[in-house]
């Protein structure tokens, strides 16, 4: 029997997981270049390469800004804890942090906080700013930051066969 991880890489053969190996390491590789790779010619790369994305394996390509560069000086881990647990409640919060820009991921967890984020800012005082809106939204009732000290790895790549 197959395992979940298995059932769902059924439609994603070995050529497929190192074609999208080679684009998450540079998706602005050349047919060309990705057949030379994974020695098919360029027609059936190209077409591999467009299944891949119709099937939505592939979401989308994308430049990787260095943060810093941007100004983006604070990495913040935040908690947020509700009050209570109702559906209104959770949905209002996904739609307002869903539009704040400097909320980079939020995730609905398990154990004792219900959301996990993970946020970029300036500099503190537009953390602060930011923790003012976070705490305003109606059911929180308590956020944890965690400010990132240094970044060990940060990787957009996903761990492919």
């Amino acid at each position: 029997m197959l395992s979940g991880s298995e059932m769902k890489m059924e439609s994603a053969d070995t050529i497929d997981l190192h074609l999208l190996r080679l684009l998450q390491e540079d998706g602005r590789r050349s047919i060309a270049s990705l057949a030379e790779e994974v020695g098919l010619s360029e027609a059936p790369t190209w077409r591999r390469v467009r299944r891949l994305e119709s099937e939505g394996w592939i979401t989308g390509y994308h430049a990787i800004v260095d943060r810093r560069k941007a100004g983006l000086d604070v990495l913040a881990l935040v908690s947020v804890r509700f009050a209570s647990h109702e559906l209104e409640v959770a949905d209002r919060f996904a739609e307002l942090v869903g539009a704040m820009p400097e909320g980079m991921s939020c995730h609905n967890v398990t154990g004792d906080v219900d959301y996990q984020m993970t946020v970029l800012t300036p500099d503190l005082e537009s953390y602060e700013r930011f923790t003012r809106k976070l705490r305003s939204i109606p059911g929180v009732v308590s956020i944890q930051s965690h400010l990132s000290l240094r970044e060990i790895k940060s990787s957009h790549r996903l761990p492919l066969g």
